[in-house]
């Protein structure tokens, strides 16, 4: 019986990986959270548009590029930093109405900047997530950005002083000048956690 519970448990280990509670470094419920200076104009919150983690997101309104997000981590970011090994953050756009009928609405790269890795663009495509504008648009889409830094962290001093995310982002060509942004967080890589869980049952075996 004691081996049934236990297998039981190891299960639950292995399926908390792929649901692994993230560490939020962005949720903007009427804050910054540190991403940028509180008194930005260009910045605003929105509960209308691209909620996707409690009751608000941000509203960032710019007109082409820009390095427009950035958030230095604080030691306890930090630490949770080193301890996942993917960032993600969730891009909506409004819906057009016929209002926009072309052009582009992007996050074009993200880079990060760490205590013993340097400066890294870690988003190989360019853009790394583009909407297009058309005729007809459909109403306000969503789309989450994931990246995967376990080779960048690699780099890293295993106690790191100082870590920075920036974000650039791009409009143009007839899109609207605002974009939405919610829930960026760090989670573990899924696998890494499935191999945990494998491993226990593998010395369970052993033992029985």
């Amino acid at each position: 019986m004691s081996k049934i519970i236990v297998v039981f448990l190891m299960g639950v280990i292995v399926c908390a990986g792929y649901g692994a509670v993230p560490y939020v470094i962005g949720n903007w419920e009427q804050q910054s959270d540190g991403w940028f200076d509180e008194w930005d104009l260009n910045y605003s919150y929105s509960s209308q548009i691209g909620v996707t983690l409690d009751s608000y997101s941000l509203e960032v309104t710019q007109d082409g590029w820009g390095q427009s997000l950035a958030k230095s981590l604080s030691e306890a970011e930090r630490q949770a930093f080193m301890a996942n090994d993917i960032f993600k953050i969730d891009f909506s756009v409004q819906a057009s109405n016929n209002e926009f009928t072309s052009g582009w609405s992007q996050i074009y790269e993200v880079v990060f900047d760490g205590d013993g890795a340097g400066w890294q663009v870690v988003t190989g495509d360019t853009p790394a997530l583009n909407f297009y504008w058309w005729e007809g648009q459909i109403p306000e889409r969503t789309a989450t950005l994931e990246i995967d830094y376990s080779a960048y962290k690699s780099l890293m001093n295993p106690n790191p002083s100082f870590m920075q995310i920036i974000i650039a982002l791009n409009t143009g060509g007839g899109a609207p000048d605002k974009l939405y942004f919610d829930n960026a967080r760090l989670v573990p890589e899924p696998a890494t956690m499935a191999l945990l869980g494998l491993g226990s049952l593998v010395i369970l075996r052993k033992r029985s």
